[in-house]
């Protein structure tokens, strides 16, 4: 079998070789956002990530191949209609780095209340009730902010901690934060691309701050200039770029906290996906041993313990904690010195260092003596 694997797939060849260890097999890795002809005319199965846009044209490339894998939540890369024609299964991982995604946004609302002083004033509205969604409310709920969960699809479900999704968008446009958590969509009643534009955007709050850690198009770049223009005076925290691997490096200077795509990047999220990618490969093999734990996998990598025992009233001392085991203002300098280029900016995704996620570093986020954030 020929498995044609994304670089940034971890111990993907280790754990292929234990998925089917009765069938012969050979892995081969590409480093760029799209694989080379010549790796696709051999392949039989390709694992991709977020970057790879799997469509007619990849296919046309590919005429052995049998299933294609994304190790990511979303699916908009992947034309999974152009599969399906094709008669190639398609899988993927959702959920498996919604815990770094959670920590991500607690990463960056603790360094902005540090900076300012303060926490955010007033509600936090969280779009997208979903695995990342939940966990960053979570997250935000554990330092004492009230969390709402703006979700026209799940409306009136319980999602976290009691709480129910709602559909009132103007309850989000008045929050003092809103953090992102969807994925892209271009056509429906709730469609994603441009959700906030520049007649949404002039309707926040003047001290909004405002987290995208989702994909880049569900705000328009161009109304964040506009924005910037009037004098709002928002505090921006983007992951993700409307037209990256190209930053808007003109939007930098306006930009609280700027990152290159490396919100889900943990240790845990990245061996997870992988191990769940293994775990269906050696479904579609019939054979192998039991594969390991994911606890057993990442006690190869040293990561750092939290000092903090037990949750703290203190917000500054919690947000302090969070910082010392994840710090989103390393990554923030490291986008601003070597992420401006296309090539800059998938060199720091792809030489990205190991990263602890927060709970498997014993920080303990409980949003009250019950519910556990890494129980989402």
């Amino acid at each position: 079998m020929q498995i044609l694997v994304d670089a940034n797939v971890p111990l993907a060849e280790q754990l292929c070789a234990l998925a089917c260890a009765e069938q012969p097999l050979h892995v081969e890795y590409f480093s760029q956002r799209q694989p080379s002809a010549e790796q696709l005319a051999k392949a039989q199965v390709l694992w991709v990530r977020s970057v790879t846009r799997v469509d007619a044209q990849l296919l046309a490339q590919a005429p052995n191949l049998q299933w294609v894998a994304s190790a990511t939540i979303g699916t908009e890369h992947v034309d999974e209609a152009a599969l399906a024609a094709a008669g190639i299964a398609f899988s993927h991982t959702p959920g498996v780095n919604a815990q770094a995604v959670g920590d991500y946004v607690l990463s960056a609302v603790a360094a902005l209340s540090l900076a300012h002083g303060h926490l955010p004033r007033g509600e936090v509205a969280i779009i997208g009730a979903g695995h990342t969604g939940r966990a960053a409310g979570e997250r935000l709920a554990a330092l004492g902010l009230t969390v709402h969960y703006y979700d026209p699809l799940l409306a009136n479900q319980a999602v976290t901690a009691g709480a129910l999704a709602h559909a009132d968008w103007q309850r989000v446009l008045q929050s003092a934060l809103i953090s992102c958590h969807v994925p892209l969509t271009q056509t429906g009643a709730h469609a994603t691309y441009h959700m906030f534009d520049q007649q949404q955007i002039a309707q926040l709050r003047p001290d909004c701050w405002f987290i995208n850690a989702s994909r880049g198009a569900v705000v328009s770049e161009a109304a964040v200039r506009q924005a910037i223009v009037n004098g709002q005076r928002i505090q921006w925290v983007f992951d993700v770029w409307e037209f990256e691997p190209q930053v808007a490096v003109d939007l930098l200077p306006h930009i609280a906290l700027a990152t290159a795509h490396i919100a889900g990047h943990s240790v845990a999220g990245k061996v997870g996906a992988s191990l769940q990618l293994a775990q269906q490969l050696r479904q579609r093999c019939g054979s192998g041993p039991e594969l390991p734990q994911l606890q057993q996998l990442l006690a190869a990598w040293q990561l750092p313990r939290s000092r903090l025992s037990k949750l703290s009233k203190d917000w500054q001392l919690l947000a302090s904690a969070v910082l010392e085991l994840y710090d989103i203002r390393v990554d923030d300098q490291q986008l601003r010195s070597h992420g401006l280029t296309a090539a800059g900016f998938d060199a720091l995704r792809r030489n990205y260092h190991p990263r602890v996620e927060l709970i498997s570093a014993g920080l303990p986020l409980f949003a009250d003596g019950k519910t556990h954030v890494s129980g989402l």
